[in-house]
Formats: C-alpha cells, sequence, structure tokens
C-alpha cells in the first residue's frame, strides 16, 4: 500500500442538535484498499463520509486528503481525486448512460467547452469497463437497479477518480447485483486503479470483499483492522446486540456469520 494515507480525520467532534456523536474521533483510511465501515443504524456511518468529504465540517477537525489538507483543495481538484455515489443516488432527468458517465469528465474540463477525443475515450472505456456497452444509449431512469450503480462506477472511473467513497451501494440490489456491483469494486482495487471506501450493512459482504474493516458503534470507532480481527463473534455480538454463529468459509478462510434470528 502506498504510504501515503487516502484520508485522515483528526479530532473530530460533532453533535446534532443536542446530540452529541463524535467526540474526537480519529481515523485514518490507507491508499490500495477496499475499505469498509460497519455499524448499526446511527453509528455515524454516512456522518463520518460527510466531514470526509468537506459537506460538513467540525471546528478544530483536521482533515487531510492524500497528502494535502481538504480545505486546500478548489471544487475542481477534489472532483479529480474523488468520486462519492450517496445513498438512493436517482437522477430525474432524461439523461443518456453516455450522457451520465460523460458528468465525470466535467472536472477535467473547462467550463461549457466541448468534450475532447481524449474525454470520449475515457468515457466509452469506463462503459465498456463496467459491461454496460449495449445500454449506453437507453435514459438512465430506465435502468434496472444494478445497471443504475455500475452507471455511476462508470461515471467514477471516467472522472478517474483515486479514491471511490459510496453510501450503502447494494443495500437495495438482490444478491447477483449486490455481488457483481462489489466484485466490480473489488476489481478496481486489486488493479490499483482506485481506493474504495464504502459503506455496507451485510456483514458476509464485508467478509468476502474487504481489506480492511472500520466497526462503529455509537460515533466511536470500535475496531479497525482486517476482516478476521474485526468480525469476531463477540464484537458483532456486542456491538449489534444479537447472537450469532461465526464459521470459516473453506475456500476463503473468511468468516461466516449467521444471526440467531429466534432465541
Amino acid at each position: 500500500m502506498n504510504t501515503i494515507p487516502a484520508a485522515t480525520l483528526e479530532r473530530i467532534t460533532w453533535s446534532y442538535r443536542t446530540k452529541p456523536l463524535f467526540k474526537d474521533l480519529n481515523i485514518q483510511f490507507d491508499q490500495g484498499a477496499f475499505i469498509t465501515i460497519v455499524g448499526p443504524n446511527g453509528s455515524g456511518k454516512t456522518t463520518l463520509l460527510r466531514h470526509l468529504l468537506g459537506m460538513l465540517r467540525a471546528e478544530g477537525a483536521v482533515v487531510h486528503l492524500f497528502d494535502r489538507p481538504l480545505r486546500s483543495y478548489s471544487q475542481r481538484e477534489l472532483a479529480k481525486k474523488v468520486s462519492y455515489v450517496p445513498q438512493q443516488n436517482k437522477m430525474d432527468y432524461d439523461f443518456t448512460v453516455q450522457e451520465c458517465v460523460a458528468m465525470g469528465r466535467y472536472a477535467h474540463s473547462s467550463r461549457l467547452s466541448l468534450l475532447t477525443e481524449e474525454d470520449n475515450h475515457r468515457i466509452q472505456q469506463a462503459i465498456e469497463e463496467v459491461e454496460l456497452s449495449h445500454v449506453k444509449d437507453r435514459i438512465a431512469t430506465e435502468l434496472s437497479g444494478g445497471e443504475y450503480q455500475r452507471m455511476l462506477i462508470a461515471r467514477a472511473l471516467a472522472q478517474q477518480a483515486q479514491f471511490i467513497v459510496l453510501d450503502e451501494p447494494v443495500s437495495h440490489l438482490d444478491i447477483h447485483n449486490q455481488r457483481e456491483i462489489l466484485s466490480l469494486l473489488k476489481k478496481l482495487v486489486d488493479q490499483n486503479i482506485a481506493t474504495v471506501l464504502c459503506v455496507l450493512h451485510d456483514l458476509n459482504a464485508v467478509s468476502a470483499f474487504s481489506d480492511i474493516v472500520c466497526m462503529m458503534k455509537d460515533g466511536v470507532l470500535v475496531a479497525q483492522g482486517t476482516v478476521q480481527e474485526v468480525l469476531t463473534q463477540e464484537r458483532i455480538e456486542s456491538v449489534y446486540r444479537i447472537e450469532v454463529n461465526i464459521t470459516e468459509d473453506p475456500q476463503t478462510q473468511r468468516p461466516i456469520i449467521t444471526p440467531c434470528w429466534i432465541r
């Protein structure tokens, strides 16, 4: 992994109105990894992403993106570094898939300029990478959930972002499409195209794809490390307040978590 972290957050203290969430939270995300943030609802996962991206700013906090303070980036510079896919990111306009992917090139061009040959190459390359060439002229709102998520990833690829941040990218997809989207993201990491940071709820998907897991509860970073280090029975039961059984996948040696639904 690169010795310069993709992002570092220090001394994050934050409250929603009178409800405290973070108190001097410190966390670092290394480059070249598939990183997942897990934890119960309300534990601060999305809020953490918003601080990382500068959407929220805590007084006295320090946020670095790669080797620079986040505040030193212009919007255009930031867009060349980071691509963000928020929850339920559906467009209401009748853009085609190709037009949506082309939006990822805006950070690389001046205002109102036409797409260059390089832009068009990157756009087509991104569409091919996510296997959407057969629907590139279709209106984006007509896509299935899995196709739509692929299109958003293609836009990030066209953007040439080094850091792709996703908030629950597969929560509304079926099992097949969950696997396809997460496999695509893992491929980007394995090919050194981007560092991926995403919030996930399915602990078995987390186990299968993650290099690093960050587990949160009530605004506190409970644990950060490999799948085997973080997804232990004791920790899962404590954080999620449910009994689980853990076995080992015979092929990957990664944990398989089964909740005890009936007490």
